[in-house]
């Protein structure tokens, strides 16, 4: 009796081995394209890493970069591109952002450092921020080519719009560049911290006056409670009052206004005078007013015009041109202009982190070489 359910028998070799699985098909292979592909989107992955892969292999140890002003004014931080970096330098603080992922209640700090020409920022990831490391500025992190960053276009629209630095002149350079100016056109000048600083034609700058000759006088209310009551402890001690500036509120001290942890007093209010002394009882005459009171205030009396250069206008008096020794200070506001060689430096960013860029990048090669194995078997 013939079993139905037996087919032909498999086929022998020479020696007389049958191979039992000869009769099974074989699958079809992929197409070469598929194998192509893989192999490229593989490579093209590893070749959009190649910059963190680079940092991810690189030394554990930062390198000295020294002082920013030096490192990054004349743009040359090509060297220190992508690299773990120990910088020192003073941050601008004034015209410091506060960036959180949204939703994450995740503050950092993201500000510029003075004296590089705009060329260096810094973004503190650490929140919050260790004392040390915030009386500190010395910066350690990686440094990255600010142009390509994908928020870069955003953040340079946002500080040119929004974020405006104030910028100090010496009165002597401040003078040199109105005089060297060609024309009506713009002031470029170079402002005490080292950054250049462009100024339009019809730029506002402050000019403050020195007068040495007189002292601004407060007086506080607590001991003096009316107006007239302060100014006759001035004239009786010689002093003139050129000029009266009300009742003056001091600054509030640093800390909450309210609530259990505020335990600063309130700011005093002092009468605040212009006055001038004859120069024989000048000294004397200032030292009984300190005695009067702890909470006297002296200083320096200084006059704040706005101009246009050097000349100035004051109400119903003709242009005059200012003195340098008359000057005790120039400063403007301009705003903060990301130029395009600037630098990233994002602090706490140490090789070991990309540790497992290392990881995916070993994994794509060998996901390529096997296809590239696969295709050159296929084409046998």
């Amino acid at each position: 009796m013939t079993d139905p359910a037996k087919t032909n028998a498999a086929p022998a070799d020479a020696a007389g081995a049958v191979d039992e699985f000869a009769h099974i098909p074989r699958s079809a292979t992929r197409h070469p394209l598929i194998a192509v592909g893989g192999a490229v989107l593989a490579l093209y992955l590893i070749f959009h890493l190649r910059h963190d892969l680079r940092y991810a292999l690189s030394a554990g140890e930062p390198v000295d970069a020294g002082a920013a002003r030096t490192s990054f004014a004349s743009g040359q931080g090509g060297a220190l591109e992508n690299r773990y970096i120990r910088v020192s330098g003073h941050p601008d603080r004034e015209s410091a952002l506060e960036i959180d992922t949204k939703g994450s209640w995740v503050f950092s700090q993201f500000f510029r450092v003075l004296g590089t020409g705009d060329r260096l920022f810094l973004h503190r990831r650490e929140n919050p921020l260790p004392a040390a490391r915030a009386e500190a500025d010395v910066f350690e992190g990686r440094l990255v080519r600010f142009g390509e960053l994908t928020f870069a276009d955003s953040i340079r629209d946002y500080f040119a719009k929004h974020v405006t630095a104030t910028h100090f002149f010496a009165p002597e350079l401040f003078a040199r560049a109105v005089e060297g100016r060609a024309g009506a056109g713009a002031l470029g000048v170079i402002d005490r911290n080292g950054d250049p600083v462009t100024l339009a034609a019809d730029e506002t700058i402050a000019l403050e006056i020195a007068r040495p000759e007189r002292v601004q006088i407060g007086l506080p209310r607590s001991r003096f409670p009316t107006e007239d009551a302060a100014q006759a402890a001035i004239k009786a001690r010689g002093g003139e009052i050129l000029a009266s500036r009300g009742l003056v509120k001091g600054a509030a001290a640093a800390g909450p206004a309210s609530g259990p942890l505020s335990a600063a007093p309130a700011p005093p209010e002092r009468w605040m005078f212009v006055v001038t002394f004859p120069a024989e009882r000048r000294q004397a005459a200032l030292g009984e007013i300190g005695d009067l009171d702890h909470l006297v205030e002296i200083r320096d009396a200084r006059e704040t015009l706005t101009a246009r250069g050097l000349s100035v206008r004051a109400a119903g008096e003709p242009e005059r041109r200012l003195a340098t020794a008359e000057l005790a200070a120039v400063h403007t506001m301009a705003p903060v202009v990301i130029p395009d060689d600037a630098y990233l430096l994002v602090e706490g960013d140490r090789p070991r982190e990309h540790a497992s860029t290392i990881l995916l990048a070993l994994i794509l090669a060998v996901f390529a070489a096997v296809n590239v194995v696969g295709l050159v078997r296929n084409r046998r």
